[in-house]
């Protein structure tokens, strides 16, 4: 990892605490190419998810775990939201902005609808399809 991607996710994870959308989540820095946003969907508020994004290189796809909000682990099925492409019960992602979704479908690295675009906030992006999905797709807690 290159301080180049330290220097660019540090930038816009500034940006992104500027943000109206922010409003909504509680990001925390845990790493130096990597988040915690603790986040909820809008017909559920009382529901809490606690999504840790995680980049090898930054800007870039990023990976997607859902944590347990009690012990931190990232292997507790019943920490995932149900929503379509969330997958708890192998714990990984098969969306279009993850690089487990990427390392599922390899073909999506060419087609123009679902490369990695490394244009704006890579951070900003992840984070408003993450609240996208939790707003429109989701369907209660993983109960396992």
């Amino acid at each position: 990892m290159g301080s180049l991607d330290t220097t660019c996710f540090e930038e816009d994870l500034a940006a992104v605490h500027e943000t109206e959308e922010a409003a909504r989540w509680k990001i925390t820095k845990t790493a130096d190419l990597e988040v915690t946003a603790a986040m909820s969907p809008k017909k559920a508020l009382g529901e809490s998810y606690h999504a840790r994004l995680r980049w090898h290189r930054y800007p870039g796809l990023p990976s997607l775990k859902f944590l347990d909000p009690a012990t931190g682990v990232q292997d507790n099925p019943r920490a995932w939201p149900q929503c379509g492409g969330f997958r708890p019960t192998t714990l990984d992602t098969c969306v279009m902005w993850t690089t487990e979704g990427h390392a599922l479908h390899p073909e999506w690295a060419n087609a123009p609808q679902t490369r990695f675009d490394p244009s704006g906030n890579a951070l900003f992006r992840a984070l408003n399809l993450l609240q996208h999905t939790l707003d429109y797709d989701y369907s209660g807690r993983f109960k396992g």
